[in-house]
């Protein structure tokens, strides 16, 4: 069976969770992951798998039916799995649907309308979001995408939060734990290879650095740290990244780099931070990058959000969102006792190999598509 994987926009990072579920699904089919190509080509991270292809074309309103029916023409799977309930994904697997009564299964890894309204009032953001019509993956065209998710013949979630909202099958952010190795990778020699110093305790943050993923709330607990013996550390960012946030400057700023260079910054760490923020945008939406540090075996400092004190179990540590002061407490606390960083580390690892791996949901997804179909 082949099943097609539809990206609302290859060209930016959603395509991460679409690369999970093409790994995971491709254990057992055959697997595609098209979609629109909104920006200057594939997401570079991505750009390398030879299961992506996409179509260029324009996100406008007017322009989008132009192209659309060469996207539609790409999709030849028998199982049409679309990622994010967006216009250029999910509402194009239902315009296949209506024309050649193709099943669908829907897979929403963020709450997108919480994403999009973010800290304004709902009101403002409605409103603000009319001149934005003239975009298919605007607020308006999400709410109807979500509004119509029942239309799906299953449903996939990353987290309780959205199983709450849509129902669907929980399906956390997994790793391929074969690849994300520690075993395989060498702490200081990955140092060594990416320019990272070798006489100093790493903190890292790896991602696309947001307000909501506590990017300023790291940068300060690095200050209050004040360690001569520790540097934060983030991979990631964009030089418009910098601009927008002052506060990375006083961390050591890394690009975004392919994804199958990740294991090796990971392991060059002695503590993630995933300093995620308690907002409308966080509620329902799990950080990635939680699991490959687990994956990692590496010791995670993170916050009390949507579901990470529930995957953690313990294998990590929590404080408060938006609290600096308290995470630098559990950095403190953490590098002056390496035997604690070390066990937390196994245990995480452990965790990921029997709950998020690729083996883990293989045979869910395979029985899910073969339902599906």
């Amino acid at each position: 069976m082949k099943v097609t994987i539809l990206c609302y926009n290859l060209s930016n990072n959603c395509v991460g969770r679409g690369m999970v579920l093409a790994e995971i699904v491709k254990r057992n089919h055959d697997v595609e992951l098209v979609g629109p190509i909104f920006g200057d080509g594939i997401w570079d991270p991505m750009a390398d798998r030879d299961y992506i292809r996409g179509v260029e074309m324009s996100s406008r309103t007017y322009g989008f039916p132009h192209k659309a029916p060469e996207l539609l023409s790409m999709i030849d799977g028998d199982v049409i799995y679309a990622a994010k309930p967006k216009f250029a994904s999910y509402g194009v697997a239902l315009l296949k649907k209506l024309a050649d009564d193709y099943p669908i299964v829907l897979d929403i890894d963020d709450w997108e309308r919480g994403l999009t309204i973010g800290s304004q009032s709902p009101a403002r953001a409605y409103l603000e979001g009319i001149p934005r019509l003239g975009t298919v993956n605007s607020l308006y065209f999400t709410r109807l995408c979500e509004e119509f998710s029942s239309v799906a013949d299953a449903i996939t979630v990353s987290n309780t939060f959205l199983r709450e909202k849509f129902g669907g099958q929980l399906l956390y952010h997994a790793r391929d734990t074969d690849k994300f190795d520690p075993d395989k990778y060498d702490k200081f020699a990955c140092r060594r290879e990416l320019g990272l110093p070798t006489d100093k305790n790493i903190v890292l943050f790896s991602g696309t650095p947001r307000p909501h993923k506590g990017i300023q709330d790291l940068a300060q607990a690095m200050q209050r740290l004040d360690r001569n013996d520790t540097i934060g550390v983030v991979v990631g960012a964009s030089d418009d990244d910098i601009e927008r946030f002052p506060a990375l400057r006083e961390m050591e700023v890394y690009g975004r780099q392919p994804f199958d260079d990740i294991p090796k910054w990971v392991a060059s760490a002695d503590i993630v931070a995933i300093p995620q923020r308690r907002t409308r945008r966080t509620v329902g939406q799990m950080p990635a990058k939680l699991f490959d540090a687990m994956a990692m075996g590496k010791c995670i400092v993170s916050t009390d959000v949507c579901d990470i004190p529930t995957v953690l179990d313990g294998t990590g540590f929590t404080v408060d969102s938006n609290s600096p002061g308290q995470l630098a407490d559990a950095f403190s606390v953490l590098l002056n006792d390496r035997e604690k960083i070390d066990a937390a580390g196994e245990e995480a690892r452990q965790r990921c190999e029997e709950k998020y791996s690729y083996s883990r949901y293989g045979d869910e997804l395979d029985m899910l598509m073969k339902q599906s179909a």
